[in-house]
């Protein structure tokens, strides 16, 4: 009976192992590229780049932090008070039996000062 207790639990440490090592990375690139986007917006606020340009800043920071994004989920906004990106994307997550998206959505305004 002890072997049992023994051997299950070291099959309910694994299994949480394996979901933490498929579900964890996503989210560190999430917080990374949240981070890259603030500085993106904070730099571009005062610069006269087309909102084209700034897309393709934000596509190629997210490429960098292995997320798949395309222009269209790439929002721009320029207003009175300032510059304004919003990103909504998803990662699908395959653990074998089970299966998860994940969808986020990065935002990121700096007003002018």
């Amino acid at each position: 009976m002890e072997k049992l207790k023994i051997v299950i639990f070291i099959a309910v440490v694994a299994v949480l192992v394996y979901v933490c090592w498929a579900n964890v990375p996503p989210w560190f690139h999430y917080y990374s590229f949240r981070d890259e986007l603030d500085d993106i917006v904070r730099v571009n606020s005062y610069l006269s780049r087309s909102d084209d340009d700034i897309k393709t800043i934000v596509i190629n920071k997210a490429h960098s932090e292995e997320i798949p994004l395309k222009e269209d989920q790439v929002v721009v906004s320029r207003g009175p008070e300032g510059l304004g990106i919003s990103v909504h994307y998803s990662v699908h997550v395959d653990m074998g039996v089970f299966v998860k998206d994940w969808d986020f959505t990065a935002q990121s305004q700096n007003k002018r000062l």
